[in-house]
């Protein structure tokens, strides 16, 4: 494995290694941010963001989607491969990690992608614009930042969704009463809330449509999109697993 970089970030040194034909973004405690496999670009090397597709089952129609954190891109890049139709805007406060991105990851070669260079709170604050989908997948380095679960953040988050549209977040933490504290809110906030567990990782992935889903109706959906979706995917797989978190 060979360094290609490290660099001083917000909050720890960040780290973007090579291994063949896969590029990695580290943090400086070892753990991995992005992975890029530039013989499968639309693949997301970590099981969390290739789970990140099921998000397309609750709004199989999306024209457009928020991603809070950055990190390589991956996530973008899968969601802009898999509808043709859709456009990302990404927001990222970091400018370290926007700078390795496009230097390491190629993210400025994605079309229909504009990514924001501000804190998530602010942007979700002055949003005017609407979304099939918004992801929270905004940590630094391994810690969910408090803004991203308070009461103004998701209320936020549910201004900047359409009425068709779902709310996705990362969870990465060992904190239960966080956990449940932002739970509670999506779920008044927001909607009822489903949860995928990762098999690999202790990524749990939640998503809350403001509608409410029967589950025939996602198993529907993924099936559409499975075919649909021109690169391998595990999407009905995924929308299996998926379970109501109460």
């Amino acid at each position: 494995m060979k360094t290609l970089c490290r660099t001083r970030g917000l909050a720890n040194d960040l780290i973007v290694t090579r291994s063949r034909a896969t590029i990695t973004l580290w943090s400086e405690k070892g753990i991995r941010l992005s992975v890029f496999d530039i013989g499968a670009p639309h693949q997301p090397g970590l099981e969390y963001a290739r789970n990140m597709l099921a998000a397309l089952a609750f709004c199989p129609q999306a024209q457009s989607c928020l991603v809070l954190g950055l990190g390589g891109g991956s996530i973008p890049r899968m969601l802009l491969r898999a509808l043709p139709q859709i456009e990302v805007d990404a927001v990222e406060i970091d400018p370290a990690v926007v700078e390795l991105a496009v230097t390491y990851f190629d993210i400025r070669a994605l079309p229909r992608l504009a990514i924001h260079l501000e804190d998530a709170a602010g942007f979700l604050k002055r949003c005017t614009s609407r979304y099939g989908i918004v992801i929270v997948d905004a940590y630094l380095g391994d810690q969910f930042p408090d803004q991203c679960a308070t009461k103004e953040f998701i209320q936020d988050a549910r201004r900047c969704l359409l009425d068709n549209g779902v709310l996705a977040v990362n969870w990465l933490s060992r904190d239960k009463n966080k956990q449940e504290d932002l739970l509670r809110k999506i779920e008044s906030l927001v909607g009822p809330v489903w949860q995928l567990p990762c098999i690999k990782s202790h990524n749990l992935l939640y998503f809350a449509p403001v509608r409410e889903v029967a589950r025939s109706e996602i198993t529907s959906a993924a099936a559409s999109l499975k075919m649909g979706v021109p690169f391998e995917n595990a999407l009905r797989k995924l929308v299996l697993r998926l379970k109501h978190s109460r």
